[in-house]
């Protein structure tokens, strides 16, 4: 899926798809680890997220983490904890292409991102020393204005409801919504969401909002053929699910085929390599 430039950039290929209406799927880094960021990166998708909000990660493994999947081709972000000010720049210094910025519940917290991210006069963000500088084809300061990702997530009812001003903030350029913290806010359990539910139709509230005024709508999908089908409904900034989870469903996929009595086992598919 990805096209990244591993030399000069001069736009961020997030960015131009999510504003050209095309999807746009990545995935969510959780496990603390620039190796396995790198072979996310070779898998293919267009963007990696590193989770700061919900995982252990610290601030050095992070930017290596960024590296790393820059290096496999991917476009590096993260989800910041908050929307924090001294968060959001060090984290856009360290080299993301674009933010995750949780719980923003109104336009007033969505104009607070933007200014977050966007230096002066647009914005508050303090100038200095950046890592992707040397990688951006011309001035990192004006390409970070019309070009990092700015993406808001939606994770509460009180948020749904006030999706389309949220969503018409200049600067935003798309919407994330959280579908855990969103069923908690309405006081849902997982029972509660999929088709026909209030869960869903909030959700797609939110993509009617972010439609009207002209910008992506995105969620965190738990299987390939949810993400299929929300491309189809006009989702465009799709997760699937996380290298923590990749890993965790391969492992046990593969212990579950093992047969310890040795009775099934194939001897023409020994010693290939394939699998250690």
């Amino acid at each position: 899926m990805s096209s990244m430039s591993r030399t000069t950039l001069t736009t961020n290929p997030v960015t131009d798809k999510l504003r050209s209406g095309q999807p746009s799927v990545g995935s969510w880094l959780t496990l603390c680890s620039p190796a396995a960021a790198e072979t996310m990166a070779h898998v293919g998708w267009d963007w990696l997220v590193v989770d700061v909000e919900h995982s252990p990660v610290g601030f050095e493994t992070m930017v290596n983490c960024f590296r790393a999947a820059q290096l496999g081709g991917a476009v590096p972000m993260a989800r910041v904890p908050w929307n924090d000010t001294i968060w959001i720049q060090r984290t856009l210094d360290a080299g993301a292409f674009g933010l995750v910025v949780p719980m923003v519940n109104s336009a007033d917290d969505a104009a607070q991102v933007v200014a977050n991210m966007k230096y002066a006069t647009r914005g508050q963000r303090s100038s200095g020393g950046v890592r992707l500088a040397p990688y951006i084809d011309g001035d990192y300061r004006r390409w970070a204005d019309e070009h990092l990702a700015v993406i808001v997530m939606i994770e509460t009812i009180q948020a749904v409801n006030n999706a389309e001003a949220i969503l018409a903030v200049d600067g935003v350029v798309g919407c994330f919504i959280g579908p855990n913290d969103l069923a908690l806010s309405m006081g849902l359990t997982l029972s509660d969401t999929g088709p026909g539910t209030a869960h869903e139709d909030a959700m797609l509230e939110v993509l009617r909002a972010a439609q009207k005024v002209g910008k992506a709508a995105g969620k965190h999908c738990f299987s390939a053929a949810e993400v299929t089908m929300r491309i189809a409904q006009g989702f465009q900034f799709l997760a699937l699910a996380s290298d923590g989870v990749f890993m965790s469903a391969a492992a046990k996929q593969a212990l579950s085929a093992i047969d310890l009595s040795g009775r099934s086992a194939d001897a023409s598919q020994t010693g290939t390599g394939q699998l250690y």
